[in-house]
């Protein structure tokens, strides 16, 4: 892709170069000839004015290959590092799109799925505890409206992806009951920093479903965002199964890796996630975060 977009870019310079010289040279060949024929009486010139032409042609050409190679190779060097800048700008948006595409395509997949369970989860309580089941709905309701907003939206901010999670935690709480606590703890002054969203949820889920769940009593997930030196720094931790005790622990699922690569083009290279096992031997489980510096979303650096 690099090499072809360089002979795209060399090939555009040399079509420019070319035009931009003939044409100053045409403006200055041409003129010149004709005041010969004007002025210069009974010399060659003013009988056969085809040979002032051919002379001018054979000067342009000269002139072209000679001159431009001269004068012209910074100038080229300055276009062609233009042109690929641009080239480069176009294949990191097209990058983007793509990876927008997979978002989309991804919570087109986990959306039915959820929704199905939900409901199903609903259902089941409107006989046997209709206030839960009222409460359930009532998250439900909640959540859509957060999560319908953000799938419309290329931007959102960390508030609302940390309420997005507050809704989403509700109605995991109503079906595990006591086996599940959890607490969000957002920095105030972080909860208008700019975040793609659905950034978070996919941790949030993976350490329900490969740290929680499996385990008989449950447990806790805390999420954090707070800023550390030159870096926003989102951590989501539980209590659950380690790496050792759950081998799928470690990215399976919603997928980590397809959340790695998100993060890596919608930060340009900069952001990046780090797993931590806590402890399996005691039962002390994971930490996820994702490390954002304030660069790359335009937070202020504090001191």
């Amino acid at each position: 892709m690099h090499t072809a977009a360089l002979k795209r870019a060399r090939k555009q310079v040399m079509a420019i170069r070319s035009f931009y010289v003939s044409a100053s040279l045409y403006a200055i060949v041409i003129p010149f000839l004709w005041v010969i024929n004007l002025t210069v009486g009974g010399k060659i010139w003013a009988y056969w004015p085809t040979l002032g032409w051919g002379m001018g042609l054979c000067v342009h050409a000269l002139t072209v290959f000679a001159g431009s190679s001269f004068f012209g190779i910074a100038w080229e060097e300055r276009k062609i590092e233009e042109l690929m800048a641009r080239e480069n700008l176009k294949v990191v948006s097209r990058e983007k799109q793509m990876v927008q595409a997979q978002m989309r395509l991804l919570q087109a997949q986990i959306e039915p799925h959820f929704l199905f369970n939900t409901l199903a989860n609903i259902q089941s309580l409107i006989a046997r505890s209709p206030d839960k089941a009222a409460l359930m709905m009532d998250n439900f309701i909640a959540y859509l409206r957060e999560s319908l907003s953000a799938s419309r939206a290329q931007q959102g901010t960390l508030k609302q992806e940390f309420d997005l999670l507050k809704h989403y935690l509700d109605l995991i709480k109503i079906r595990m009951a006591e086996r599940l606590e959890y607490d969000l703890n957002l920095a105030p002054e972080l909860g208008n920093v700019a975040l793609a969203p659905m950034l978070l949820q996919p941790l949030v889920e993976n350490a329900i479903k490969h740290g929680l769940e499996p385990k008989i009593e449950g447990g806790r997930v805390v999420v954090r965002a707070y800023q550390r030196d030159n870096s926003v720094m989102i951590s989501v931790e539980d209590n659950g199964l380690g790496f050792a005790d759950n081998a799928d622990s470690a990215g399976s699922g919603v997928g980590l890796a397809n959340l790695r690569e998100r993060i890596a083009v919608l930060y340009d290279g900069q952001a990046r996630l780090e797993i931590t096992d806590l402890g399996s031997s005691t039962n002390q489980g994971t930490r996820v975060s994702l490390i954002v510096p304030v660069a790359a979303i335009g937070v202020e650096q504090t001191t």
